[in-house]
């Protein structure tokens, strides 16, 4: 196939109105600015030219501070995977994907009923993302209820560097939680010098809006940016509650929150890669929900993809549902977000896979389900190659009117590679479909998904490796639990 998004990308804005919201988000930064409540920060801040008040925490950012960040903050970098062949290259390849992040609730995989999240459910649901080929960053999508809640981050790191081989986070809440992931990821790698030339953990840093830095996460961004890991500065500012009601606003609030956060990653390593992300959304007037699966999400990722292109920084954007269970309105209402983000041209679609209720629930059959819809949205961002050959003049010529292509040697070459060949979906007739049972996508993808976790096994860690963060476990367990 063609090269990804060989033509233009979807554009939500036009090229006058993005640059109207990158000097309303200057402007907001000088004027309004935004609190940091990590001194560390503060004091990297003052030094660097802003205008800080330490006494409120407010930092007022001169223009040229956030144009220097950005225009040295790395384009593109390659996040490196426990197996090297899962390794990826993030900025101007095709659209990667993860998971839903932390859910309280999970769709039981027999039963179908709604119940608290276990260890082994994490477990599994790392074992599946593992197998499943459009799923490229893997972590626990949900939270471990029978793991003490000091060393649940902990264990979900662990749960994820022995269950799959590919990309993955660590634990980002505070300094400590920070360095015990960065711990970890070392002995994977073999040593902290290893794991800075090998960016491998990333960080997952949320802005709280409106225009908030909190302690603990920039510890936690400090932290992964000192040694050179890749962080996500990723926004939710919910339009008409914590950021305004327009959209344009939103996209001025969040890039000044994202931007900030970007300057303080410069400030600790100007080499360290920062990710441009967003899941912004409405607030439902009527109910108080997030409405993670309205247009507007889909519109707003669109246009953050766009904005971060502005400034050659990678962009990772949502994809979600306020669905309960996985049924038509947790496929359409993802496939909307989902189309318009890759379409766009969004490096990365993370706090996606498996989840529904605005990142409340998670299901074995909806991960399943979204590794479809990735590939078939992967598809279409390849668009359609017009060459000589595929133009098929001689072709058309050789069949003629009336004729057939089955037989042509033209279709034997080409149908594999033009053609997206679906590993869920069901293409064949009704006749067909019922004398199998009939079953529906739901059933199916629970079969798949049970299929899986029956026959796949990750990659092994090496032994002595995976000694060495047992012992780091304990360790971890001792000072945050005691004896």
């Amino acid at each position: 196939m063609g090269a990804f998004l060989k033509r233009n990308h979807l554009n939500i804005l036009s090229s006058d109105e993005v640059y109207n919201i990158h000097i309303a988000t200057l402007e907001v930064l000088e004027r309004t600015g935004v609190l940091v409540r990590e001194k560390r920060a503060l004091k990297l801040l003052d030094q660097a030219g802003a205008i800080v008040d330490y006494k409120k925490n407010l930092v007022k950012v001169p223009s040229y501070l956030v144009e220097e960040a950005v225009a040295t903050t790395p384009k593109s970098f390659i996040w490196h995977a426990r197996n090297p062949k899962k390794s990826i290259r993030i900025g101007g390849e095709p659209t990667k994907f993860g998971p839903g992040s932390e859910c309280v609730n999970i769709i039981d995989l027999e039963t179908g009923e709604c119940r608290i999240p276990t260890k082994r459910d994490a477990e599994q649901l790392v074992r599946l993302m593992d197998a499943l080929e459009n799923i490229h960053i893997n972590y626990p999508p949900a939270s471990l209820s029978d793991v003490p809640e000091q060393v649940s981050l902990t264990h979900s790191f662990a749960i994820t560097i022995k269950n799959s081989s590919k990309c993955t986070m660590g634990s980002n809440y505070g300094r400590s939680s920070a360095l015990d992931s960065i711990r970890m990821a070392s002995a994977l790698v073999g040593g902290e010098e290893e794991l800075r030339k090998k960016p491998t953990i990333a960080g997952y840093i949320d802005p709280v809006s409106p225009l908030i830095h909190d302690k603990e996460l920039t510890e936690g961004l400090m932290e992964y940016a000192s040694y050179g890991q890749p962080i996500f500065i990723t926004t939710m500012a919910l339009a008409g509650a914590t950021g305004p009601a327009t959209l344009a606003g939103v996209l001025v609030q969040q890039n000044a929150e994202i931007l900030s956060g970007l300057l303080i990653v410069h400030l600790v390593n100007p080499h360290a890669p920062v990710i441009y992300g967003t899941v912004s959304c409405p607030m439902d007037m009527r109910t108080g929900v997030s409405s993670t699966g309205s247009p507007e999400i889909g519109l707003l990722g669109a246009a953050s993809a766009q904005i971060a292109r502005y400034y050659g920084i990678p962009c990772d954007v949502g994809a979600q549902s306020n669905a309960k269970v996985p049924d038509a309105q947790a496929s359409y209402e993802k496939t909307m977000s989902l189309m318009m983000a890759v379409m766009a041209g969004a490096d990365l679609i993370d706090l996606f896979a498996g989840s529904m209720e605005s990142y409340r629930t998670t299901s074995y059959e909806q991960m399943v389900i979204d590794n479809e819809l990735a590939g078939m949205a992967l598809r279409c961002a390849e668009g359609i190659e017009v060459n000589a050959e595929t133009i098929a003049k001689d072709v058309i010529d050789r069949v003629g009117p009336g004729g057939n292509y089955l037989a042509d040697k033209h279709t034997l070459e080409w149908f594999r590679k033009e053609h997206h060949r679906p590993k869920l979906s069901d293409r064949r007739t009704r006749a067909d479909w019922e004398k199998s049972g009939g079953k529906d996508i739901r059933e199916e993808a629970r079969n798949r998904a049970k299929e899986i976790l029956a026959s796949h096994e990750p990659e092994p860690v090496d032994p002595t490796i995976w000694r060495e963060i047992e012992i780091i476990i304990k360790d971890i367990e001792k000072r945050k639990l005691g004896d």
